[in-house]
């Protein structure tokens, strides 16, 4: 017959003492002497026993598990970010568990609404049309961060790049390879797209007006959702009516090699004939021919700031910082109705992380 694992009542009558004192010297807990200390150790490596960290930390109301919502682990960045953040996290001592919103409303919020039930310490949430009206309706009390454009000045940390500088960066360059004429490519008027694609847009605009160049310099092609598919086909039939800018913006990595392939479906030459310009520096700006030059966002430090950030608030409300979950059912209901988000430390709100303007063969002629 199989002999029973050692639990914590064996530790305790190896060492002569309670129970309690052997959970207090696996926790590391202060005030126990030396002596103590010293035996309940020696019963622990003689017995060979091994503590149940999953219920340690259920009992001190934190499971060292967050969740990453995010619109959709298909799209290159997207799947690129939860890479990092799972590195990030699990230096930490973190496990992340990882949910797809689809983009919509519906999911982000009941992803919102369901998580704390799901033994989640926290939550990193990439919304897309969840706006900030609908969150504050919400009334959440747990520990949140957001990333993305789409809800901003509310209040908890939030991280994101400054979209209108980048794109002005980008246009500069463009204008300095001999672009006058530009052509957007990806809608910026959908509730999906319209946040970060308006901030580009903004950024773009505000670069032809420091360069002097009018309205007239640009026009749109919409498309939604941003993938490569997407922007082929309206390319492709944009470019049977329309004459060839000097330069194509493309709001994204998809909508990029999306582009290149009604290019070359066209016998139109890059850079040669036309310049195209991405976002986001994914494996496909980086391996596609030519080259795309793009914009760089820092996503080592969003999953840094991000993963750090809401630690931060998980230890202030109590969880690693030491504070024990209720031990019954009256407790966990008192602690429930007491808490609130004025129980979570303070935190800068709305951070921006920095991007670089990687060019590539795409945007240089000889």
């Amino acid at each position: 017959m199989k002999a029973s694992r050692p639990n914590m009542r064996d530790v305790a009558q190896l060492a002569g003492v309670s129970q309690r004192t052997v959970s207090n010297v696996v926790n590391n807990f202060p005030h126990i002497s030396p002596a103590t200390r010293k035996a309940v150790e020696d019963a622990i490596r003689q017995l060979g026993y091994r503590p149940n960290i999953a219920a340690q930390r259920l009992r001190q109301g934190q499971t060292h598990t967050l969740a990453l919502a995010i619109p959709n682990l298909a799209w290159p960045y997207f799947g690129e970010l939860a890479h990092l953040i799972q590195e990030e996290a699990r230096r930490s001592g973190y496990s992340i568990m990882v949910v797809e919103t689809a983009g919509t409303r519906e999911h982000e919020v009941s992803v919102l609404r369901d998580f704390r039930t799901n033994l989640i310490d926290g939550l990193i949430l990439s919304p897309i049309e969840l706006d900030l009206e609908g969150l504050n309706q919400l009334e959440l009390d747990a520990p949140l961060v957001l990333l993305g454009e789409r809800i901003q000045d509310a209040g908890i940390p939030h991280f994101s790049m400054d979209n209108v500088s980048a794109a002005s960066e980008m246009v500069h360059h463009l204008y300095q390879q001999g672009a006058r004429s530009f052509l957007i490519l990806g809608s910026t008027h959908t509730r999906a797209t319209s946040s970060a694609g308006a901030l580009r847009q903004r950024g773009i605009e505000k670069a032809l007006a420091e360069l002097g160049l009018d309205s007239w310099a640009w026009r749109s092609v919409e498309v939604s959702p941003w993938t490569a598919g997407g922007a082929q086909e309206a390319l492709s039939q944009w470019l049977e009516s329309n004459n060839l800018p000097d330069a194509i913006f493309t709001m994204n990595d998809l909508l990029g090699i999306g582009a290149l392939r009604a290019l070359a479906e066209a016998n139109v030459r890059v850079p040669e004939d036309v310049l195209v310009s991405t976002w986001d520096d994914t494996v496909l700006s980086r391996f596609s021919t030519p080259t795309l030059t793009t914009i760089t966002p820092d996503t080592h430090a969003i999953a840094r700031e991000a993963v750090q950030g809401l630690i931060a608030l998980i230890e202030g409300r109590g969880g690693a910082g030491g504070k024990q979950a209720p031990t019954s059912p009256e407790e966990q209901s008192n602690e429930e109705s007491n808490a609130s988000s004025a129980d979570l430390p303070h935190a800068v709100a709305d951070v921006t992380v920095s991007h670089t303007l990687t060019i590539r063969r795409s945007t240089l002629r000889a």
